[in-house]
């Protein structure tokens, strides 16, 4: 699966600090972009959000564009997923790939 595959999930918590004077404009303004939610506002103007799209360039992007709403003084993205972050086979509680024989796990352990 490419990095850009339509069937890929990418959602990001985003930090914004914003104005204290345009907290609910900033509020607003982030709400009518799509895939992006806002879930807390604080007190003292910052605001958590996710950002949710297909494609992780178009996530950053967004991220990027936030700048732009008048009001923002910060983004930092401090969470990022993708679905497709780890290979499609299957690990067991230790790390080790399924399916592996002994020998391979005890030179991995070794």
């Amino acid at each position: 699966m490419s990095e850009y595959d339509a069937n890929e999930y990418n959602v990001c918590g985003v930090l914004i600090h914003a104005n204290t004077n345009n907290v609910e404009q900033v509020k607003d303004l982030l709400v009518q972009q799509d895939g992006v939610e806002v879930h807390a506002v604080t007190d003292n103007g910052r605001l958590i959000v996710t950002v949710e799209h297909e494609q992780r360039k178009t996530v950053g992007d967004q991220i990027m564009a936030f700048y732009d709403v008048p009001g923002v003084l910060s983004a930092s993205m401090i969470y990022q997923y993708s679905d497709n972050d780890l290979d499609s086979e299957k690990f067991d509680i230790n790390n080790h790939k399924t399916g592996e024989s002994e020998t391979s796990k005890e030179r991995m352990s070794a």
